[in-house]
């Protein structure tokens, strides 16, 4: 006789909407938690590039406030004239007086030196760094002030340097202080120097100082 089998049916499992939730929270909690990890694995370069262009900034400044203060600034020191040292003489804001009145304050800039910043070694005052900007020529090289190149890897590094005479009595100086230009006309007793630097992640660094003629 001929066995008939009925088919036992079989439930399928799934998930209830409950679970579903709850499951969607945990998945949405974990990519809160792994995606800063990966941006700061994609970004862990960045503090190092930045590090570099500040250092690349600092070691310019330290090079030009090393210099004397201008082309006519007496070996050893010591004040020279400027139109601000001339015409305010004695009053509160200026008191330089020019011990040798020959000697004035020089147009911003090289003063016959070699330009290009490989030949920086004959460059003796603080303007003559005026205008330079690296790299100066092919590839990615910078230089010491002696006209070594630097080592280890510049790609898309940048530098330049700019300075000019500002007023004695301006109570903040900064990049966006207002200038008095570079001619000798306008000479007053104080030049800004200002050093920018831009780095790969296409940020720019700016290094502002000031130096005194005395």
């Amino acid at each position: 006789m001929p066995m008939i089998r009925t088919a036992t049916p079989h439930h399928k499992g799934g998930f209830t909407l409950i679970e579903l939730i709850i499951t969607m929270m945990i998945m949405a909690v974990a990519v809160m938690i792994i995606i800063p990890y990966f941006s700061a694995v994609t970004h862990s370069p960045d503090p190092l590039l930045r590090e570099r262009a500040i250092g690349l900034g600092q070691a310019m400044m330290d090079e030009i406030l090393a210099k004397r203060w201008d082309e006519n600034t007496p070996n050893g020191g010591g004040p020279i004239c400027s139109t601000e040292s001339g015409t305010g003489r004695g009053n509160s804001t200026y008191t330089l007086i020019c011990p040798e009145p020959t000697r004035n304050a020089s147009t911003l800039g090289l003063d016959g030196e070699a330009g290009g910043p490989h030949n920086r070694d004959q460059w003796d005052d603080v303007d003559d760094y005026n205008g330079l900007a690296e790299p100066g020529g092919p590839g990615n090289t910078f230089y010491d002030q002696d006209g070594a190149p630097l080592t280890g890897s510049w790609t898309d590094f940048s530098r330049q340097v700019s300075i000019d005479y500002i007023a004695s009595n301006e109570l903040t100086i900064d990049a966006d202080t207002a200038s008095a230009g570079s001619l000798a006309a306008n000479a007053t007793d104080s030049k800004r120097i200002i050093v920018t630097v831009a780095s790969p992640l296409g940020e720019t660094f700016e290094l502002v100082a000031v130096t005194c003629n005395f």
